[in-house]
């Protein structure tokens, strides 16, 4: 820290003596000692829980509503899937009634084929007829009847629509809750390092705070031995009521922002737990791979893309639908009967059988709905086209963006370094001058305002590389939360 000294005054003999003394400081430690940055560390309040970083990320992927509220959607696309699943199941309808004399039991089962979009039903029923003179107390029934599409709903495409629509939304929903997680994470990352940026800010708020008490001691003991005006006096006030202000300011943006973290990780933001202590080196490697290899990368990766890509392919086969929609229905019929009515349902089960086989055809007149649905469809498939291709401008464009911030702030760091060594030097030498009354504290308040200034902003740029470096592992697609905050 530097001292700020005072002039004391001695008439001996005639001859008035000056000589310098310190108020209340020490020296200034040699220059490789003093640290870039703060010169001492402001940490957790007494008594709070700590946590890192990565456990705070994944306290949040745990707690933090929003997120659950996208794992939510996510199981509801789960569950909506196995419904479209289950029209391909066996569907099986037993019946049993019972009336004035007669009882009766069926069963009927119907399968959706997978792949031809037919259907093939059967159903059988076995009655118990009232006792009559000829004896024909039973009756029994048994079909069988596959209808095949053969131009309208024919193909696995008209067949499986709904089922890979429900699987489309599964997808997207895991890809969205996979995007939400990464901002998320994103999120966290910045939130600690703003918390660890208030209290590196609070650190130098109170270290400039006491140099500029220090300093109106000085001018206040200069003025009673008449050696300055009242105006330093003043000045050194002022400038000790900034620290103080900048201080409190601090104070306050470091609650703001610990109550915003704690929010993000689904707590109450009264909750007894802060970011622990990190440290900030002001050595920042220059590991960041060229550019086109990110580009390559996001290309591939981005969970943004392949969803694009994804849904040209959904817009071409609605398409294709579409265009088949606009064909005839036009349907095989395949049917089976055998069944009859007799004194046993063994002699009632071989009475009749028959085997039909004929064809159904429909086209409607009116077809403006189908036809609009097909321009519809077409139109959606450029549109869809369109989008990917901008996604991928975009994507591109946040690569470039987050690497040239990236290098940005690593030359800054370097630049602001130079400054803040450059300022504490100004500082250095405007309180030298003052000690010695070859000035006025006119340059040692510029002096600690630039030094302030200086130390603040490389405070920042420290803390935003942290959160710049997460953020271009995510606008490449190769921020994996699980491995990253491990």
């Amino acid at each position: 820290m530097i001292s700020v000294g005072i002039w004391r005054v001695a008439v001996s003999a005639g001859v008035v003596s000056l000589s310098l003394t310190s108020v209340g400081a020490q020296e200034s430690p040699p220059e490789e000692e003093r640290p870039a940055v703060a010169e001492e560390v402001v940490g957790p309040a007494p008594g709070m829980a700590t946590v890192s970083l990565a456990q705070a990320v994944g306290l949040a992927l745990k707690k933090n509503y929003g997120l659950l509220s996208s794992a939510d959607s996510l199981q509801s696309s789960r569950i909506n899937y196995s419904a479209a699943r289950a029209q391909f199941y066996p569907q099986l309808i037993p019946n049993y009634q019972r009336a004035s004399g007669q009882s009766s039991f069926g069963l009927e089962a119907t399968q959706r084929l997978p792949w031809t979009g037919g259907s093939l039903t059967a159903s059988a029923a076995l009655r118990t007829l009232p006792d009559t003179d000829l004896g024909v107390t039973r009756s029994t029934g048994m079909q069988f009847v596959l209808r095949q599409p053969l131009l309208r709903g024919f193909g696995p495409n008209a067949t499986h629509y709904g089922l890979r629509n429900s699987r489309r939304a599964q997808e997207s929903q895991e890809r969205s809750f996979e995007l939400s997680r990464q901002r998320l994470a994103v999120d966290v990352s910045r939130s600690f390092y703003q918390i660890i940026q208030q209290r590196q800010l609070l650190a130098v708020a109170r270290q400039s705070l006491k140099r500029s008490e220090n300093l109106l001691k000085a001018s206040e003991a200069r003025l009673q031995v008449g050696l300055v005006s009242k105006l330093d006096v003043f000045r050194a006030e002022l400038q000790a009521s900034q620290a103080q202000d900048a201080m409190v300011r601090s104070q306050a943006g470091l609650e703001t922002a610990l109550e915003q973290f704690r929010v993000l990780l689904g707590l109450s933001p009264t909750e007894p737990l802060e970011p622990e202590v990190v440290e900030l080196g002001a050595e920042l490697k220059d590991d960041a791979e060229p550019l086109e290899t990110l580009l390559d990368r996001a290309i591939a990766r981005r969970l943004e893309l392949q969803e694009g890509r994804d849904q040209i392919g959904d817009a071409q086969r609605s398409a294709s639908l579409a265009r088949q929609n606009l064909l005839p229905q036009l349907d095989l019929n395949l049917g089976f009967t055998q069944g009859g009515l007799g004194t046993t349902f063994a002699n009632a089960f071989n009475v009749d059988r028959r085997v039909n086989v004929f064809f159904s055809a429909s086209y409607p007149v009116e077809r403006s709905s189908e036809r609009a649905s097909k321009a519809v469809a077409e139109i959606e498939v450029a549109a869809r086209s369109r989008g990917v291709r901008q996604q991928e401008l975009q994507i591109e464009s946040e690569v470039r963006a987050a690497l040239r911030e990236l290098e940005r702030i690593r030359k800054s760091v370097e630049l602001q370094k130079k400054g803040v060594d450059v300022a504490e030097q100004q500082r250095r030498l405007a309180t030298l001058r003052y000690q010695r009354g070859l000035a006025s504290n006119f340059d040692v308040v510029d002096a600690e305002g630039s030094l302030v200034l200086a130390r603040s902003a490389l405070v920042n740029l420290l803390t935003s590389y942290q959160v710049a470096r997460i953020e271009l592992m995510r606008v490449t697609g190769s921020l994996d939360v699980d491995a990253e905050f491990k």
